[in-house]
This record gives C-alpha cells, structure tokens and sequence, in this order.
C-alpha cells in the first residue's frame, strides 16, 4: 500500500518538462540537465501556473488568485514583475527575444515552448493507431474506488495500468526525447548526383519536372536548370547566372534571381521552355550569401512565390541596402515591376525567409530572425493579389535555425528543416492547431532545401555534403611547405587550437553525429570528446594562456551563450545569462579576459568579461565578430564585413588592417588570408610584419579554407580548416503522402 500511496502522490504532483528544464512539483524543485537549480518559492509558483496553460495567455489575476487568498494584501504588482524576473534569469530568457515566457502587454504572459507532462495522459501512438489513455484525474478517481472494492480490482487496476505502461514505454522507446519522432523510414534515392551543388528544387504544377539551381565547382554562382521526374539529363535555363526558381502557377514561366553585385539581385522571368529572358525588378537581396551555398540556410528558401493568378511576385529585399540591413518580404508587380515592400523586420537580424504560398493561395507561411542564426515559422493569411490581410501567427517556438520550409498538398502542415535537434533535419508541423514539431524519420541529415508537388506524392530535399578536415602545413623562415591532411574523418572537423604549451589541439567535430567539442594530442591521435549536448551545437573552442580552461560557444539553452569546461574534462559551465546571443569566444593573453561576440544590440559587437565573473564590457563600436588578442596583449584583432580591424585592447579608435576574414597574430606579426571567399581552389596565405609593416605572401595553399587558421606557440606549423569534399546533391522521396 506504501507503494500506492507513493505513486498517488507523484501523480498528483506531476513533473513538467520542457527543453532541458523540468520542474518537479513534489519536490518544488526546477532542475536543468538534471541539476537542481536556486528559485524561490513565488517563482516556482508562477512558473506552474503558466506550465498547466502552455500556449496560454495566463493574465496578472489570474496569477494574483493563483498565489495569494483573497483577503492578502501585498504589491501584487511588484511581485509579479519580480517574480518574472528571477524566472527569466534562472531560464535564460528575456522579454525581448522570448523563448519560454511571452509578455503579452496589458493582458499577462503566455509560456510558448513545448511542455510534457509525463504523467497527464494524452493520445499515445500505438502500432495500430492511438490509444486513448485517461487523465490524472480520472485515475484518481478509479484509485479511490479500487481501494473502497478490495484487492482484485486493484489487481485489475494494476495490470491495467502495466499495459498501459508497456504501451507508453514502447512509444517513448521510439520517439526523441524532445519531439515526437515519425517512426516510419521514409526512403529516398538519388534525383540530382553531379558534382557541385544541386539546390533550391521546385516542381512544375503538374508534377512532371523539377527546376533547380546547379553551382558548378569553382563557379561564382549558381544557374538555373530543369529536369524530368524520370530519365534524363538536367537542361540549363538561364544563361548568365540564377537561383531560386519558382514555376508561374499555369507552368508556362519560371521566375528567378541573378545576381548583380555583392548586393543587389536582379528579379527575372523566362519561358519554361527556354528563350528570352526578362528582368521584371532589382532588389538589394544579398546575393553574396550564396557564393557558398553550405552557409544557404542563413536565408531560408524558398526565395520567390507567385500569385494564383500569375500577375504578382513574393520575393526578399532591403528598405536600404546594406549588410547589416535585414530582408523584408517584398510584393514585385510582374508586369511593371512595381515593388511594395510588406514587412519590418528588426534591424541588425538577418530578417525574413522561407516563402511559402499555400496550395489555396490564402495564406503565406515565411520565417523571421528568433536570434543568433536562429528563425521561427509566421503564417499570414493573404489576398489573392498577395497582400497581408490579417495578422501574422507564429507556429514554431525553437529558435534554432531554419533552412526551407514548404507545404504539403492538403494546406494543413508544413515541412521545413531546421537545427532543432542539433543537425539539420526534417520537420512537419500541423498549422491550425498549436503542436509540438514531428520529425520525419530518414537516413540523411545536413538537409537544406525542400519541395513538395502539388499533388503530394513526391518531396524533394537537398542533401549537404560537407565534409572537412583540419590540414597542417610547416612553417619555416614565414615560408609554408608540406601542406597535408591531419586531422579528420568522415564527417566535420574544423577550429583546431593549439594548446598553449603546443602539446595538444582543441577542434570542433560532428564526428560523434553531433557538432560537440574534442580534444587530440599535437600530432592528431587520440581524439577523445569533451562535451555531450548531444542536441544542441557546441563549437569554436579557445584555450585559456594556463591551458588549463577551453572556452566555447553553445546553443544548448536554445540561445547561444559562452560556456567553459576544464580541458580535463567535466560539467561545462555557462557563463553569459543575459538573454542575448553569445558566441566566438576567445581569451586575453593575460588569462584575465573573456572576448566574445554579443548581438545585445543586433548589429554585432565584441564584448568582455572577466574571467572569473563580472559585468559586461562592449570593446568595438563598429560591429564586430570573430576576435584575437595580439601576443604581446596590446591589441584585440577582430574581423567584420569589411575585413580585418583592430582596436586598443583596454578600449579606444578602430582601425581597418586589411579586406580579410581569416586571421591568426603571431608573435611578431599577423596572418592573414587575402581572399575572403573560402569556396576558392587555393588561397594565399600573407604575413604582415608590426615591425616594418609590410606584408609578403608566405604560400599558396589547398583549399577551399574553412573558418580558421592557427600557429602553433613555437610557430614551426599551422593548422587550418579545409573543405575536402563539399557539394550537394538532390534526394527524391516517392509516395510522400
């Protein structure tokens, strides 16, 4: 009976769960990764109260009557708002850019992400369908008459409750610990194979052929190209350049981009068939985004999307133009070439993507920056002439990020792919109805664009191949020789770090499945793993001076922050809460600094922090990304749009230093890269010298180069990130629906 009466009282006092939070009533304890986590009280309180109404708006009386009786009489109003607070805090949260709790002004909050309640019986999937199971309180009440019955009922009620045990622990075996998995393995072949990347697919109304954008190796850009469903070979459209392609809805015309310049797009039409092509309108779309495709999914596709009636064009611009201005979803008149522009997204954000017109035409589902590489699904119904025509709901709450979204034949779901769980999946989500994503269940991740044809019987995704390894080169008298494979697998292996002492390499791995943080000896053996998100990203590791601390960037509480972990191994431990994305750590050569990358005031800026704790210190003024302390500590080099910058490292005027990504100080210089683009063959390698500040190329090497070059302390090597093997191709998948 002891037993019973334990199990009654769990029941009782569920545990709710969300990302990897869990807040354990019984106990009255919230615990993160499993890790107990200080609250007070009145939080917790409040916390329950918006976990029982997910999705919810839950109103400042309602939490007013829910805390405290009628005849208290308190500030409820100041102790609210505190609560809140001390919530947000514990959650990594804010009211800005919220994950878990959404202010909702002059009405209360509503707690948007996913919650399981284990214990709150639902629908479960079974083999043959889905079993009904009863509620809390239906089994409370079943309890209390079992024990007024006798034992052989409880026995009943026992064995009952054990096939409904085995039932539940069958669906939990087969299902993703944060979502509910699709477990039927959705078989796809090969569409496209060639060499390069074969992206952005879209199929004609009748579902015979398939427009793509096909990057040759070595090509600036893409170009257009159809191809059959069945046999044959690709055809090329367009003749100068082109992405995107969207087919007019009687499949007589495709429109697409071409890129201009760095910035500007240029919006063309052309017969299906082939023949004279027609720019209908410019926009200042970045089209520099897809000189490498791997980085594609910064910008969502699809890029265009027709009107039913043919006479309008969606598509993506700037209100002005600039790298640092976001993409606004924009309506281009086919015929004059008029354009309107229809959104604001925030400054500094990436802004729009993603645009997707319903089979119905009456509702366009894009995305929007949610944070640091981050977007979340809208759906705004529209007219037929494609103009907003009521209010934009969201249907994702991840904020992770996204690579294409589409819709299936019926209008009620979309699939897109996105970094949920820690790589790049499929997803379906139902629209109407507020639901968690389901993932669909294939063999291939690294998945970037999607399509869907009309009729639903076939999808088409594009499937990454990106496979780099960490190369090594010798270095003697600033001269490179011996360029050769070093570090790798068969999978991403990129940063590499020496060690302080130059006794060990620090590098960024998804070998695992998962992109997580390892650690290898000088020579590249005996990798061995240091952290374990498992669903969450994990990358660009920094040795502290004493080599005794590695510092990275995470998204693990669903924004990105900094984290640090003992190079011995051991618990990581986050050290940026303020609710903005953090990432590119990296140390001052006294040990006392953190540098890092913070979008607190979404353009970009490095910030600092003291190693064992304190505020916040913003270093550039002028945006700023990746970033290195000189040698000798006196200057912080940093790389923006515009190259590679300096600046005082106890504050002070920004100087340009070179048009350069890539860099690594040295003791009496700098290294640099002088193309900024990776996808090139080869890349030169320059040394500029403090002293006479003069620069010299040190070599040319293999490339195309990843993020980042490093010397070793004794400076008799480098190491570097090369893309050995890169491209994508396009898989089919038949009988979909």
């Amino acid at each position: 009976m002891s037993g019973l009466a334990m199990t009654d009282t769990e029941q009782e006092q569920p545990t709710h769960r969300f990302g990897v939070f869990e807040l354990d009533l019984r106990r009255g304890e919230l615990r993160k990764h499993g890790v107990r986590l200080k609250l007070q009280q009145q939080p917790l309180q409040v916390l329950k109260i918006l976990l029982e109404h997910p999705g919810e708006v839950v109103t400042r009386d309602d939490i007013q009557k829910g805390l405290w009786p009628g005849d208290t009489y308190v500030d409820f109003d100041n102790a609210i708002n505190s609560s809140i607070r001390k919530l947000r805090e514990a959650l990594g949260d804010s009211a800005e850019s919220p994950r878990f709790i959404e202010t909702l002004p002059r009405r209360g909050y509503r707690f948007i992400a996913p919650v399981l309640h284990p214990l709150s019986f639902s629908p479960v999937p079974a083999a043959n369908g889905f079993v009904c199971l009863p509620s809390q309180a239906d089994n409370h009440e079943k309890r209390k008459k079992a024990r007024r019955v006798g034992w052989w009922p409880i026995a009943s009620a026992i064995a009952g409750l054990l096939t409904v045990g085995a039932v539940l622990g069958f669906w939990l075996s087969h299902s993703d610990s944060n979502s509910n998995a699709v477990n039927t393995l959705l078989g796809a072949t090969p569409f496209t194979s060639y060499p390069g990347y074969e992206v952005l697919p879209n199929f004609s109304p009748d579902g015979t052929r398939v427009a793509f954008s096909w990057q040759h190796p070595g090509a600036s850009f893409p170009d257009v190209y159809i191809k059959l469903l069945g046999p044959g070979g690709p055809v090329r459209l367009s003749s100068a350049g082109g992405f995107g392609p969207a087919w007019s809805p009687d499949g007589r015309f495709l429109a697409f981009l071409r890129p201009v310049d760095a910035l500007h797009t240029a919006v063309m039409v052309i017969p299906a068939v082939g023949g004279q092509e027609r720019e209908v309108a410019r926009t200042t779309f970045l089209a520099s985004f897809f000189v490498v495709h791997r980085y594609g999914w910064a910008v969502p596709g699809p890029f265009l999307t027709w009107s039913p009636d043919g006479k309008w064009l969606l598509t993506l611009d700037q209100r002005s133009p600039g790298r640092s201005q976001p993409h606004a979803i924009a309506r281009v008149s086919v015929e004059s070439g008029e354009k309107q522009i229809l959104t604001s997204p925030a400054p500094g954000t990436l802004g729009n993507g993603g645009l997707a017109l319903a089979p119905d035409g009456k509702r366009l589902a894009f995305t929007q920056d949610s944070g640091f590489w981050a977007r979340d699904i809208y759906v705004v119904p529209v007219s037929r002439d494609l103009l907003f025509s009521g209010r934009a709901r969201r249907i994702t709450f991840d904020n992770k990020a996204i690579g294409a979204v589409a819709w299936t034949s019926d209008g009620r779901n979309l699939v897109f792919s996105s970094f949920r769980d820690g790589k790049l999946e499929l997803w379906k989500i139902a629209v109407e109805a507020r639901s968690r994503p389901t993932r669909l269940n294939l063999t291939d991740d690294e998945i970037g664009d999607v399509a869907i044809s009309r009729d639903g019987k076939h999808l088409l995704y594009s499937h990454e191949l990106d496979d780099q390894n960490i190369w090594r080169v010798s270095l003697n008298d600033q001269h490179v020789t011996g360029p050769r494979n070093f570090i790798a697998s068969t999978r991403r292996d990129t940063q590499g770090y020496y060690s302080p002492d130059g006794k060990r390499i620090v590098f960024e791995s998804n070998r695992s499945g998962n992109e997580e943080i390892w650690i290898c000896k000088a020579d590249g053996s005996d990798p061995v793993q240091l952290t374990y998100f498992e669903n969450a990203w994990a990358g660009s590791p920094k040795w502290s001076p004493d080599g005794r601390n590695i510092v990275f960037g995470s998204n693990a509480a669903g924004n990105w922050n900094i984290y640090a972990v003992s190079s011995g191994g051991g618990q990581p431990r986050r050290l940026t809460y303020n609710g903005a994305d953090h990432s590119w750590p990296s140390w001052s050569r006294d040990g006392q600094w953190i540098y890092f990358f913070s979008n607190r005031d979404k353009q970009g800026q490095i910030w600092k922090m003291r190693a064992n704790g304190g505020p916040e210190i913003q270093v550039t003024r002028n945006t700023g990304y990746r970033s290195d302390e000189a040698v000798d500590g006196k200057d912080l080099y940093y790389w923006n749009e515009q190259g590679l910058w300096k600046v005082p490292s106890s504050g002070g005027r920004e100087v340009k230093v070179k048009g350069s990504y890539i860099f690594a100080p040295s003791k009496n210089g700098i290294y640099y890269t002088s193309n900024p683009e990776s996808r090139l063959s080869t890349f030169e390698l320059h040394f500029l010298d403090f002293r006479t500040q003069r620069t010299k190329m040190v070599g040319v090497l293999p490339g195309p180069l990843g993020w980042s070059i490093h010397i070793s302390p004794d400076e008799h090597s480098i190491i570097y990130g090369k893309m050995d093997r890169e491209g994508s191709e396009l898989m089919l998948i038949e009988n979909f629906q």
